[in-house]
């Protein structure tokens, strides 16, 4: 844009900047209020001409400024999107976890009773094996001290067919002298 017209477009701008002063301070005022009356269609008519005599510029900073607001709304949509999203995704993998934490709790509880179970089985088992044991222990001493017994009196009946032996070898001997 040349520099004369640039100039003229100012120079437009501020007269209807003036007109738009001058519209303010030439409208009526409202009794003990200080506001004033004014007529609507004439000033925005004022406003929509210094408008159209600004530079590209201003208007694509007015585009902007109106897309600012729907960039932050369609940002603000996405944000609240995405911590709905990782809100549930938190939600889904607590109780995932709850349900893992929940699965792990009956199956460590299910072996400690195994392993209760177990030691209690092999408790037991230690038990039967002493009185087992007990019991041979006292079976060996009856058949131990039986057999001294039974031995004893086999003893006693050699000792005795023995002696009757030796008595009748002596009444032999005896008679085996009788006789030289």
């Amino acid at each position: 844009m040349s520099g004369n017209k640039k100039q003229e477009l100012e120079l437009r701008v501020l007269e209807l900047l003036e007109e738009f002063e001058d519209k303010l301070e030439a409208s009526p005022t409202v009794p003990l209020t200080g506001k004033i009356l004014v007529d609507r269609q004439e000033l925005l008519s004022i406003i929509k001409d210094i408008n159209m005599l600004l530079p590209d510029e201003y208007q694509q900073v007015r585009f902007i400024k109106a897309q600012k607001v729907q960039i932050i709304e369609e940002a603000t949509n996405l944000a609240d999107e995405l911590v709905n999203n990782a809100r549930h995704e938190e939600l889904r993998i607590i109780e995932t976890a709850k349900a893992q934490e929940t699965e792990i709790l009956i199956n460590a509880t299910n072996r400690a009773k195994e392993l209760i179970n177990e030691h209690e089985i092999v408790r037991h088992a230690r038990a039967r094996a002493q009185d087992i044991l007990q019991d041979a222990e006292s079976k060996a001493d009856g058949i131990r001290t039986g057999s001294y017994d039974y031995a004893e009196e086999i003893m006693k009946r050699v000792e005795l067919n023995i002696s009757k032996i030796l008595y009748t070898i002596k009444e032999n001997i005896d008679e085996l002298e009788e006789f030289k």
